[in-house]
């Protein structure tokens, strides 16, 4: 299984009251997911209000293998999900990935 965990930050200009509608969207449109890319087999997205945080959006998922994970990166169900809900929104990414 490989674990893929994804951080963003919210653009400066990004409205506040908007935020959380963000996150509920992005979470349901990648939960979504599960079942129709090969290979995942969980996706959440998580919205951080805690202070010692230094990101504000965290994207939870698991694949089964590596080649999956190659697979989700380009998949265009994922693609149209990053560009037409997170992009938009977001900066700052971090990722890190690592099989268990």
């Amino acid at each position: 299984m490989v674990k893929h965990l994804v951080m963003w930050n919210f653009r400066e200009d990004f409205p506040e009251e908007k935020k959380e509608v963000m996150a509920k969207e992005a979470d349901a449109r990648l939960k979504a997911l599960v079942g129709q890319i090969p290979g995942l087999v969980f996706a959440e997205m998580k919205l951080n209000r805690l202070p010692g945080s230094s990101r504000e959006l965290l994207l939870v998922s698991d694949l089964e293998t590596a080649e999956d994970l190659e697979g989700y990166q380009v998949h265009p169900l994922h693609v149209a999900v990053a560009n037409e809900v997170i992009k938009p929104a977001a900066c700052d990414r971090a990722c890190f990935d690592y099989e268990y």
